[in-house]
């Protein structure tokens, strides 16, 4: 028969491995639980390639504000104020209020949704049906659209924008949101 080890016996040795792989056991979950509530775990969040989250720009915004004051090389000046959701999509709402002299004192409003090619305008303080094709093709959509491709690195916290345009107007674009929250009630001819 062989000799007993003194001290520790098989049940005891078994009941100590089994403790110490539920302690094992508990101490991983509790530190992927841990990992997880300090938000270490679940959707990654997305990268600007450097590891950190993506910084959002006129370029890359889904909603986005601006104003702009317009110097003609004639020397008027005029106020643009634009406001647009959706955007990168289909269904791409556009507002711009304008004022193109100021001295005039004069503010036009339009509205434009891409989704149904529908368009209203303010130019008379009551609000009508407008020309989609002339109120978005030829007149704002190319004007918004330059603005933001000229712009598209522009992040919050950088400075007022400006510069002077291929027709020798000087443009400063400021009061820059992007991706606000903007209300629908924005959007309605009212």
């Amino acid at each position: 028969m062989a000799p007993r080890e003194k001290g520790v016996s098989n049940t005891n040795k078994n009941t100590m491995y089994i403790l110490v792989a539920a302690l094992v056991i508990i101490i991983v979950i509790v530190g992927v639980g841990a990992y997880v509530f300090l938000g270490g775990g679940g959707v990654t969040p997305p990268s600007d390639g450097n590891g950190g989250e993506t910084v959002y720009t006129m370029g890359n915004a889904t909603s986005l504000q601006f104003s702009v004051n317009l110097t003609t090389s004639g020397g008027s000046t005029g106020i643009y104020k634009f406001a647009g959701k959706n955007l990168g999509t289909a269904n791409i709402t556009l507002r711009v209020d304008a004022t193109p002299e100021v001295s005039v004192d004069t503010t036009y409003s339009y509205i434009m949704f891409a989704s149904n090619q529908t368009s209203w305008n303010n130019e008379t303080g009551t609000w009508a049906v407008g020309n989609f094709t002339q109120d978005w093709g030829i007149s704002w959509s190319p004007l918004w659209s330059g603005y933001i491709a000229h712009n598209s690195d522009w992040k919050t916290g950088d400075v007022d924008i400006t510069y002077t345009d291929d027709q020798g107007n000087s443009v400063v674009i400021y009061s820059i949101a992007i991706n606000p929250t903007l209300d629908d009630s924005v959007f309605s001819p009212m």
